[in-house]
């Protein structure tokens, strides 16, 4: 999926995907797993209500949209549902540094932050 539709992004969201799980909450709303109806392939939906601090969203939003990197997220399309904004991202299945540690219930190797260091500074 590179981007959303014209014509998916003039429907309802809750036409176009179906939630899987709710993934965690962060500081301007929720996010979930969320399966593209069309394509059948696993997104994530960050819900963030409307009365939120609406320019932020947007900053984000728009730097999501400039980025074109395999070490960003990627951004596919928003839509307005009631009173909050949908934002369709890239699913990443793996979670942050934190969760990956917590799973191996044990730290990283120097070699191991080395690559992630990497990857996120090439983000960057």
């Amino acid at each position: 999926l590179k981007k959303l539709s014209e014509e998916s992004l003039t429907r309802q969201p809750d036409e176009v995907f179906d939630i899987i799980c709710k993934l965690g909450e962060g500081s301007y709303g929720s996010v979930y797993k969320a399966l593209h109806k069309e394509s059948e392939q696993v997104l994530a939906i960050k819900q963030v209500p409307v009365d939120t601090d609406l320019q932020e969203i947007i900053k984000e939003i728009s730097i999501m949209q400039q980025c074109d990197s395999p070490y960003v997220v990627k951004y596919y399309g928003s839509y307005f549902k009631n009173t909050d904004l949908w934002i369709v991202m890239e699913y990443c299945g793996a979670g942050s540094v934190s969760d990956i540690m917590r799973l191996r219930k044990k730290t990283l190797s120097e070699d191991e932050i080395a690559t992630i260091l990497i990857d996120t500074l090439k983000g960057l």
